[in-house]
């Protein structure tokens, strides 16, 4: 009789060991999705990333781009006339290459959609 109660306690607390490694890769599961949703938000808002405003600096990149310049010849052309970034700082040349791949500047009428394709005829 007691080995038989033994068994059942065992087999009720293997069971209740199985929900609760159930509703822990379930949570792990959750918190990974939120994760994904957060860093999808992140980036949808591009924070981190703040778009440049000065409608001449920005075609000026385009038309140095269109001549062959590289990113890092046009990063320093403008460090060199004293041109800030957005946030006050130097260019670098992914600052170049996040203004030439953004397309936003079409849709704000900054850019026009030869100029984003780099037509300057």
């Amino acid at each position: 009789m007691k080995t038989d109660i033994l068994k059942n306690e065992n087999w009720l607390l293997r069971c209740e060991n199985q929900v609760l490694k159930n509703k822990v890769i379930e949570l792990e599961n959750k918190i990974a999705e939120l994760q994904v949703q957060s860093c999808r938000k992140h980036n949808e808002r591009k924070a981190g990333r703040k778009e440049y405003q000065d409608k001449d600096v920005i075609r000026r990149i385009y038309l140095m781009f269109a001549q062959a310049k590289t990113y890092q010849e046009i990063a320093d052309k403008l460090n060199s006339e004293g041109v800030p970034t957005k946030a006050g700082g130097t260019w670098a040349k992914s600052s170049v290459r996040f203004i030439l791949n953004n397309e936003s500047y079409v849709k704000k009428g900054v850019l026009s959609e030869k100029e984003y394709n780099l037509d300057f005829s």
